[in-house]
């Protein structure tokens, strides 16, 4: 019970983050905002409950290559998001699908391989599902617009109502009449485009300490 004339205790609030609608809807257009502190930026943006845990669902890309820049640069950044004591990384996987052209240019059979990413959607339905059958949360905070995710935020809208939803849609602000959100509308939850004012002032340290003998610094293309 809380002391006399204490406020009572803040919800319990969990981020879930698919991390590749984010990248594609917000960050590549902005590398300078890639060195994100997920941690600093939810937990101000959700003042009003207390941030037990940020769910962060992504997959390491070029995983065919030996040698891949990029996929430097990513792991440089997750390994940064692990020194954060709330931040949970959650991989899939990317893997080769074949694509035939279909454009008229193309006057024989042609394939070709093209990268895709998998299990994200799989893995954040399966975390929203547990965390609200465990009673592990008051609040849920999905960060995506990806509309694979509709069945489970149902679901648990469904068989736990008292859960509080919250859809935050990653977008930029010119392309936010591009995205419908009249199914989460339906559902009755609160569906709306993710505040991005607040992200430049929510950077990680240039260098970030992993341990004592180890430092991370941010890549020079993201400045």
């Amino acid at each position: 019970m809380p002391e006399p004339n204490q406020p009572p205790p803040k919800k319990r609030c969990t981020i879930y983050v698919d991390g590749f609608n984010w990248y594609f809807g917000v960050f590549q257009h902005r590398p300078a905002w890639k060195w994100l502190n997920v941690q600093s930026f939810f937990e101000t943006l959700r003042l009003d409950e207390d941030v037990v845990a940020i769910k962060f669902f992504t997959a390491l890309v070029e995983p065919q290559k030996h040698v891949s820049l990029r996929r430097d640069r990513q792991k440089r950044y997750l390994k940064a998001l692990g020194t954060l004591p709330k931040v949970k990384i959650i991989l899939g996987k990317y893997q080769e699908r074949t694509v035939t052209c279909q454009a008229r240019e193309c006057m024989r059979r042609l394939e070709y391989q093209v990268p895709e990413e998998k299990k994200t959607d799989v893995n954040i339905a399966v975390n929203l599902l547990e965390d609200a059958f465990r009673d592990l949360t008051d609040s849920i905070v999905i960060v995506s617009g990806d509309s694979d995710l509709e069945p489970a935020v149902e679901w648990v809208r469904r068989n736990h109502p008292h859960l509080k939803i919250t859809v935050y849609i990653p977008v930029l602000e010119d392309e936010r009449h591009q995205r419908r959100n009249d199914n989460y509308h339906r559902m009755g939850v609160t569906c709306k485009p993710l505040p991005l004012a607040d992200l430049p002032r929510h950077l990680l340290p240039s260098t970030v300490a992993v341990n004592e003998k180890e430092t991370i610094t941010r890549p020079a293309e993201w400045i």
